[in-house]
């Protein structure tokens, strides 16, 4: 339950996950949710003690950090009253619209404002579905002679602004993890913040299942949440059609990476107009490559999570063709108490390994195969220009497998315009600080018309000042101004 509904302070947990034992600690206690696992909720799941633990403090970290309570409170995310789920709108339709969001809620930049809305998205197989989406608006836009709003209208007439839309990393698999619904938005300054201060509009789309309730995520089946992307991409541009532009460029980090990745491909196949091209920052690829390069415990939750994906989207496919029991327990629990990221990190640990998640030779089924055949990125099409940014330390979307990916398409589409850049020594978010300038460059270029040559260029950057004393990692977070100081 939620005991206060006001903003407060953001808490940061010592996760320990990997360690057996380890008992989760918050570093403040200014906590606005106060949730307790049941016994029968813990025997139905069985985990431990300090599993239990953990579970809850994860649980209230993340439920202090949704926008003015709880997702399910929050009457935004609720469907029309004429809503028809046997006579759905076309994907691109908008059902609401938020104008201005209260953005006391959330720990944004000053200066810039937030809009929110739903609108009708895509399924893999082409059914249309709700889905909910945020636009973050710069207090002024950047000026681009050679922009046009979406309704026509050239930018030295009005006021227009360029649009990115942004594909979001992993921010867990259940309603409550919805972007739009976090304080930070789940990317903050490391994504979506520099863009928006850039003075771009950004169009963020939340992803299926991820807001709107009595929906099943299809985690990371990226072609379907490229799908979200370019259709909440254009409800906003009808939303705002004299405001925002016509022209539009992708950008995306981590699974959001995988996300823009597989949208350059569905533009070969789909075209949209106003396409300018894709920023991949740290993205996946050959999934069940990089799955097999990753430590056990992180693939846990992430294959659990695409099995519950899988579960909607593939037929004759259940959960029980990849998960033990103790997984579907876990994987219930989480959907249950509508857990996020951290909620499943802690679930999917497993005691430290000593409780089996995944059967063995899950990867090696037909599933997998059609799963990996349709989700991965690279060997296939894609329209350019696209710029890659990859670090050399990534322990999640893992540099080897990545390089792979680039080389073997870049070695079957010598033409296409794709930028690939290494930074060695930087690890999986710490590539977008590295590698902010140069894409906020790139960007600016593609919206300037400037024409990027084709081929395929690949470099790998190092510090101007060796790697010895450099940050590697983020080490604060964003925390609530409880006390308006």
């Amino acid at each position: 339950m939620v005991a206060d509904q006001r903003p407060s302070i953001a808490a940061v947990l010592l996760l320990c996950t990997q360690t057996r034992g380890a008992l989760l600690q918050s570093q403040n206690s200014t906590w606005n949710s106060t949730f307790s696992l049941t016994q029968a909720q813990i025997d139905a799941a069985n985990i431990s003690a300090a599993t239990a633990h953990n579970v809850e403090v994860a649980l209230n970290y993340e439920r202090t950090n949704g926008a003015g309570g709880l997702i399910q409170e929050d009457r935004f995310y609720d469907l029309p009253d004429d809503f028809d789920w046997d006579n759905r709108p076309a994907p691109g339709t908008v059902l609401k619209v938020e104008q201005n969001t209260n953005t006391s809620f959330y720990t944004l930049p000053p200066s810039v404002s937030m809009s929110r809305l739903l609108y009708m998205s895509e399924t893999l197989n082409g059914t249309s579905s709700p889905a909910s989406a945020y636009v973050l608006w710069p207090y002024l836009p950047k000026t681009y002679s050679k922009l046009t709003s979406s309704s026509g209208a050239s930018s030295s007439d009005q006021t227009v602004y360029p649009v990115i839309g942004f594909a979001h990393g992993t921010s867990g698999q259940t309603r409550a993890c919805a972007p739009s619904h976090l304080r930070g938005l789940w990317g903050d300054f490391s994504q979506q913040f520099p863009l928006a201060l850039s003075g771009y509009a950004v169009v963020a789309p939340d992803y299926e299942a991820l807001g709107v309730a009595d929906l099943v995520s299809p985690y990371f089946v990226l072609p379907s949440q490229a799908n979200d992307l370019y259709h909440a991409v254009a409800a906003a541009q009808s939303t705002w059609g004299d405001v925002l532009s016509k022209e539009f460029v992708l950008f995306g980090h981590s699974q959001g990476g995988g996300v823009t990745w597989s949208a350059a491909q569905r533009q070969v196949q789909r075209p949209v107009d106003g396409y300018l091209g894709t920023v991949a920052a740290a993205p996946f690829t050959d999934i069940l490559g990089i799955i097999e390069a990753d430590a056990q415990a992180q693939n846990n939750g992430r294959v659990t999570a695409i099995a519950q994906g899988l579960d909607s989207v593939l037929a004759n496919f259940t959960l029980t063709d990849w998960l033990t029991e103790d997984g579907i327990k876990r994987l219930q629990l989480l959907q249950e108490i509508q857990g996020c990221g951290l909620v499943g990190a802690t679930l999917f640990s497993a005691e430290g390994g000593t409780v089996q998640i995944l059967k063995d030779g899950w990867n090696l089924t037909e599933a997998a195969r059609w799963y990996n055949a349709t989700a991965a990125n690279g060997d296939r099409d894609f329209a350019g220009p696209m710029l890659v940014l990859q670090g050399t330390e990534d322990a999640n979307a893992n540099e080897p497998v990545v390089t792979r990916s680039v080389k073997s398409t870049c070695a079957m589409f010598p033409e296409k315009q794709l930028h690939y850049i290494r930074y060695e020594g930087i690890s999986h978010t710490p590539v977008l600080y590295a590698g902010q300038h140069v894409y906020l460059d790139w960007i600016r270029d593609r919206f300037e018309g400037v024409e990027m040559a084709k081929g395929c260029v690949q470099e790998t950057y190092n510090p101007v000042r060796g790697l010895k004393n450099i940050v590697r990692d983020q080490n604060w977070f964003l925390m609530y101004d409880l006390y308006g100081v």
